[in-house]
């Protein structure tokens, strides 16, 4: 993976004439989202972090959080990190079927997790599997052709959304990426357009700087308007004044507008797909992909992967071969997508040990029979502490050490600095200590 960071470190800014008790940190690495925006300016005063520029409701709500130092617990009761250490590799090392799941983390903890699942013969899944599921079956089944942020903001000369709800989740997106101050092609640029596909409530508003037009439909049937839209493309006649809620004549307007283009680009986020059949709406779009480049050319970008997820799967697919969803238990690696998945493996009663770990506090570990030994590695303050066997309190990468994430796009590993200066263990270091006692 390539290192890219247009700062080699986070700077502070040289100190003014007038007394300030605030440090000024610029060129900051976000970790709250797979966009991993690393053009942040946070304003340090003691143990409050304020974003000022260039921020998101994730990016505000992660660096503004605190941390309440807690102590690691084992059967709820106090206790050193080191003993904690030790009783969880006693559990481990008497399990016979443990699950290690969470793995919202960073590129170094993941690694760590991939050597624990190994030394226990244990089955490793993530908290966002489910989501990522959806672009790995269409990859699996057909391939296809993606593209990155760089080429999207340098080249793309028509931006498809596709039912991304970017407003809440990838608010940066349309700062970084379709609107960019800078980019390699100006012109390219000021005559990008932008369509949103999916229910008018969630398409992004248009701005001074970018204008946004919306083909409205039913967001459950955005498989069909692609497949329109396929049609349409292709030369075919449509007996029909509308399909999923969308006119057929702004459908047909898209598609000349397609055509057109020097380079259209298809946005997704397959965790967005709610209440639709995802795997298909993502086939679709591949699909009409696929069909432009015989002709032109034309690319897809799928968003997702937060909190470690993205640097989950890629960690586990490049030192196993396999993404997620795989055994240790036996002689050799077994993948099977359905039968490890956390949610199936809970509901079957199949295992006996879950190790939950989550360095960003967003996914709570789900509940387990009570003969389930739990392990959680996670933020102080939990209260999934009260119901672990082990806790072991870590900090988050990225804010209370430095670490590395990869990106929505999977080409890039952006570099993560340490913001606030304290003494929280990483997940990295944790998992390690319990790998060295197995």
């Amino acid at each position: 993976m390539k290192l890219e960071r247009p700062v080699s470190s986070i700077v502070p800014k040289p100190p003014n004439s007038k007394p300030s008790r605030a440090k000024r940190l610029e060129n900051v690495a976000c970790p709250f989202c797979s966009l991993l925006c690393d053009d942040l300016t946070l304003t340090v005063s003691g143990d409050t972090h304020r974003v000022v520029k260039n921020g998101c409701p994730q990016a505000t709500s992660g660096f503004g959080r605190p941390y309440r130092s807690a102590p690691a617990t084992i059967d709820g009761q106090p206790a050193s990190q080191t003993a904690a250490v030790a009783a969880a590799a006693r559990i481990l090392q008497r399990a016979r079927r443990p699950l290690i799941s969470g793995l919202a983390t960073d590129v170094e903890g993941m690694r760590e997790a991939v050597h624990l699942a190994e030394k226990s013969r244990a089955i490793l899944d993530s908290a966002d599997s489910t989501s990522f599921d959806h672009n790995v079956r269409v990859l699996q089944s057909r391939g296809w052709y993606m593209t990155t942020l760089a080429e999207i903001r340098n080249r793309s000369d028509l931006v498809v959304i596709v039912g991304a709800d970017i407003v809440h989740h990838y608010a940066n997106f349309l700062r970084r990426v379709i609107a960019p101050k800078h980019a390699l092609h100006p012109r390219r640029r000021r005559a990008r357009r932008v369509v949103y596909i999916g229910a008018k409530a969630a398409a992004p508003a248009t701005t001074a700087a970018l204008n946004i037009e919306c083909l409205a439909c039913d967001p459950t049937r955005i498989a069909e308007v692609i497949g329109v839209l396929r049609a349409l493309i292709a030369g075919r006649t449509i007996h029909a004044a509308r399909v999923a809620k969308a006119r057929i004549r702004q459908i047909n307007d898209l598609a000349k507008a397609i055509t057109a283009a020097e380079y259209p680009v298809f946005v997704w986020a397959p965790a967005h797909f709610t209440g639709a059949p995802a795997d298909l709406a993502i086939q679709a779009i591949t699909r009409l992909v696929d069909d432009l480049n015989q002709t032109q050319r034309a690319a897809g970008l799928s968003l997702g992967g937060d909190h470690g997820g993205m640097s989950a799967a890629n960690v586990c697919t490049w030192l196993t071969g396999y993404p997620l969803h795989v055994s240790f238990g036996a002689k050799h690696l077994d993948y099977d997508p359905i039968q490890y998945r956390t949610a199936r493996l809970l509901e079957d009663d199949a295992i006996d040990t879950l190790v939950w770990i989550d360095a960003f506090g967003q996914a709570a570990p789900p509940p387990t029979r009570r003969e389930v030994k739990r392990i959680i590695i996670g933020l102080p303050g939990s209260h999934a502490a009260i119901t672990a066997n082990v806790f072991i309190p870590i900090g988050t990468p990225g804010v209370d050490h430095r670490g590395s994430l990869i990106r929505t796009d999977s080409v890039v590993t952006i570099r993560l600095d340490q913001v606030r200066p304290n003494a929280a263990p990483s997940v990295r270091g944790i998992v390690h200590d319990i790998v060295a006692q197995l």
